[in-house]
């Protein structure tokens, strides 16, 4: 039997919301965070995609034989894991500069990553989340 077997990434984005999972434009399941899930399929060329809300990952093409399992990985935006530790770390220290040193303007620290999460909201949210072939022994 073809499988496909996905493992998602452990991450503080998405971290309570589960990824809708689409083979061929069909919804077979959902995956948790860092949770790993086997998903039957048939002989031949797929079309995997995950969803979550709005936003998407690109659509990835598998091929897959007979008794075979393809890896996949998925999980969100790259480098999306820094972004929360980052943007609380910077209004943390707008909050003690601004307070200890007369100095306000450390809070467009945070401008460029707001406005990279504006992106992937919008223009760029079937880019949202990553998906791509990996290779397990």
């Amino acid at each position: 039997m073809a499988t496909i077997r996905l493992k998602r990434t452990s991450e503080y984005n998405n971290r309570m919301r589960n990824y809708k999972i689409f083979i061929d434009g069909q919804q077979v399941g959902t995956i948790a965070n860092g949770e790993t899930k086997d998903f039957p399929t048939t002989i031949g060329q797929h079309i995997v995609t995950a969803k979550v809300d709005w936003c998407s990952s690109p659509d990835i093409s598998v091929d897959i034989n007979d008794n075979q399992t393809k890896n996949l990985k998925v999980g969100g935006f790259r480098n999306g894991q820094f972004f929360m530790p980052i943007g609380l770390g910077l209004i943390v220290l707008h909050f003690i500069l601004s307070k200890f040193a007369d100095f306000e303007y450390t809070i467009l620290l945070v401008a460029p990553l707001f406005l990279l999460v504006i992106y992937y909201l919008t223009i760029g949210r079937k880019k949202y989340l990553t998906i791509e072939e990996v290779n397990e022994n």
